[in-house]
């Protein structure tokens, strides 16, 4: 049975099993983060998962469910377990002003502008799913809640988010990095509609004082995190600079 583990003093890890494109077996986390106000949780997993993550956020919350779910963003992967979630415990569902007509359906990432081509062949290839969730809450890039800081880091999608815990340290960054066998990487292009602002997100990251970097894609990278991030985006620098 999947179960939410504890990695900082206030936020929990849960992993759960995703098929990209149908095809490549991989996986998404999900975060609980418990604050006097209750628990929070950050996105919540495809919907092919929704049943085990329901099971895992009601054992570790003894029930209670959490408080509101905030998205990094809309992807199936990430927003998939939302309607699970609301009839279980029917919290707030809050998201960046950007991604909020993603997640309403007024708005289809396949339909967003983009240069790169790798973004066009993904519209054809990756799952979607007719969004329809009403009452979305917009949170505003800065504002603080349940310990949280909300930073914007556009670039895979629109209104990407990351989440900066500055009690813990910590940053929550969504799809902004993966850290793949180990190593730090660009968000997908197959799912990205911008590159250029997703490197600049990147280096965005780094201008917070935290020491754990926690991807939604990967192991979070526990202590040295800035400074991981901080020789990566060195190594982008160079690479950008060479061509």
């Amino acid at each position: 049975m999947a179960e939410f583990h504890l990695i900082t003093d206030h936020i929990a890890r849960l992993e759960l099993p995703i098929k990209f494109a149908g095809l490549i077996r991989s996986s998404v986390s999900v975060w609980l983060v418990r604050s006097q106000e209750g628990f929070l949780l950050i996105d919540s997993g495809p919907p092919g998962a929704a049943g085990e993550m329901v099971d895992a956020i009601s054992k570790a919350t003894d029930g209670r469910g959490p408080k509101v779910v905030l998205l990094t963003h809309g992807h199936y992967n990430h927003a998939g377990g939302l309607t699970a979630i609301r009839l279980a415990w029917n919290p707030p569902i809050a998201s960046s002003v950007e991604e909020e007509p993603f997640i309403t359906g007024e708005r289809d990432y396949a339909r967003v502008r983009s240069k790169n081509p790798a973004y066009w062949l993904g519209s054809l290839l990756m799952d979607t799913t007719p969004w329809s969730i009403p009452n979305v809450q917009a949170v505003e890039h800065g504002k603080k809640l349940f310990g949280l800081t909300v930073v914007h880091l556009p670039g895979h999608t629109p209104g990407h988010t990351g989440y900066f815990h500055k009690n813990d340290r910590a940053f929550i960054c969504g799809d902004a990095l993966m850290n793949l066998s180990g190593r730090l990487s660009r968000p997908l292009g197959l799912s990205t509609h911008d590159m250029n602002l997703a490197e600049h997100s990147m280096r965005r990251i780094a201008e917070r004082n935290f020491a754990h970097l926690m991807p939604s894609h990967g192991k979070p990278i526990m202590e040295r995190g800035r400074e991981v991030l901080f020789e990566y985006t060195e190594k982008r620098k160079g690479k950008n600079r060479s061509r």
